[in-house]
């Protein structure tokens, strides 16, 4: 079956009403929703509340309005997920020992149409700490520069040039393709552009004496405007939110980059889902319901390249709010009543309803501005910043980044940025999606 005969089957259990064709209704209800949102946000926020304390004899009246209490809360929330972040990122608690060689790991580089940064991946993959490593780069039949490239790198004794046949145009298929192939104890995947730590695998690997999988981090570059956003939306919409998340819910991201697992752990999933736009994601959560132990590594990370123009940011946050709400709508459709499983839909639907949030913070601004509650409309701007701000110095003083720069300062401008685009890729998901996804550019 095809990815798009899977996309279909699993879109046919929407609603009628939620599938009609023309992306007129992408637009309106778009528009619609996002305008909604804001409304009903700016009403509610306006309401005050009667608030009574009884202190000793006397009894103290307060009127808040509800959109200060909400500037307030979500700072706190900042705050809270930045104290957790920064403990893990601080965190120095490396291997006893860390192995030079051992098992096979076979690392699986997908290439489409990333010719120009392939490099970036196969040779700081050979130059790993670890030696009994072998790169497999897997492209496209359709893509013959990536192709030719891939062949060229090949030339190393340890590096393998792969056509996807498992399933064609899948970054899914490429990966289990390669799986399929090999017997090595372990797996890891890395994306075209990474430029891997040399002491990443070999961690991951003594790590994995007791764990099943090992996520590394990521981290953009950024070497220009759209860049800088998107380093600082990786720190307070990539990790930062899911801070508190995992501490309530024990789920760990396990995405298709940066990572390195047990091959037993991948055979327990069945390994990533072709059908799935964000196979990651949904890697992730499989691997959450299956009770796999994931741990998050963030000692060594990745170096990536980001997004480079307004077009692409854009389309590729909405390619990524596309597949959660796949992820999310699979999850509702195959929920059980074991805990884990309600515990994942809770996941997968914060990763969509947690948009309507970010975009209702506008309105909520704008009625803390026009009541002059200073306070609160500094609190989560203030809050946001630092957190942008610290997480930049650390990665600077880390030798990972150059300068610190000012683009801490615009850090919440991406906020409701990124919840416009979540709701654009729930709402096109609903309406005219048909397994399409957008391909960002790469070495320009």
């Amino acid at each position: 079956m095809t990815m798009r005969s899977r996309i279909a089957r699993l879109q046919s259990t929407l609603p009628s009403t939620l599938s009609p064709d023309g992306r007129w209704v992408d637009r309106a209800g778009f528009a619609s929703i996002a305008v909604a949102v804001v409304a009903v946000g700016y009403l509610q926020g306006t309401t005050p509340i009667a608030v009574h304390l009884d202190v000793l004899a006397w009894t103290v009246s307060l009127v808040v309005l509800p959109a200060a209490l909400s500037c307030l809360s979500f700072s706190g929330f900042l705050s809270a997920s930045g104290l957790a972040l920064f403990a893990e990122l601080r965190r120095t608690d490396p291997p006893a020992t860390v192995p030079r060689d051992g098992p096979r790991v076979d690392a699986v580089v997908p290439v489409y149409r990333d010719a120009a940064v392939l490099h970036r991946s196969v040779e700081t993959l050979l130059d790993s700490d670890y030696e009994n490593l072998v790169v497999h780069v897997v492209c496209e039949a359709a893509d013959a520069v990536s192709r030719r490239r891939a062949e060229e790198l090949a030339t190393h004794d340890r590096v393998e040039c792969h056509v996807n046949t498992h399933d064609p145009g899948s970054k899914a298929g490429a990966i289990n393709g390669v799986a399929a192939a090999t017997d090595g104890a372990y797996l890891a995947v890395f994306d075209a552009d990474e430029r891997v730590d040399p002491a990443f695998v070999p961690t991951a690997v003594a790590r994995l004496a007791e764990r099943d999988v090992v996520q590394g981090r990521t981290v953009p570059e950024p070497d220009g405007l759209v860049e800088t956003a998107a380093y600082y939306e990786s720190i307070l919409l990539g990790k930062l939110t899911h801070r508190l998340l995992g501490w309530v819910t024990g789920f760990r991201m396990a995405a298709s980059r940066a990572v390195v697992m047990r091959r037993s752990a991948f055979e327990t999933v069945d390994g990533y889902d072709p059908a799935m736009l964000t196979e990651d994601f949904d890697f992730a959560v499989r691997c959450y319901e299956a009770k796999l132990d994931v741990v998050e590594s963030f000692d060594h990370p990745s170096l990536i390249e980001a997004a480079h123009s307004p077009r692409d940011w854009w389309g590729q946050r909405k390619r990524w709010m596309t597949g959660y709400a796949q992820v999310c709508h699979r999850q509702l459709a195959t929920l059980d009543r074991s805990i884990r499983s309600l515990l994942a839909l809770a996941v997968t639907a914060g990763t969509v309803l947690g948009n309507l949030l970010l975009l209702s913070l506008v309105s909520k601004v704008a009625v803390v501005a026009l009541a002059g509650a200073g306070y609160a409309l500094a609190a989560p701007v203030v809050t946001a910043s630092a957190v942008a701000l610290t997480a930049r110095i650390h990665d600077v003083t880390n030798d990972r980044l150059p300068a610190v720069g000012l683009g801490w300062l615009f850090a919440p401008l991406l906020l409701p940025l990124y919840g416009l685009a979540g709701i654009k890729g729930t709402v096109e998901y609903c309406s005219s999606w048909d397994g399409g996804w957008y391909h960002a550019a790469k070495g320009v």
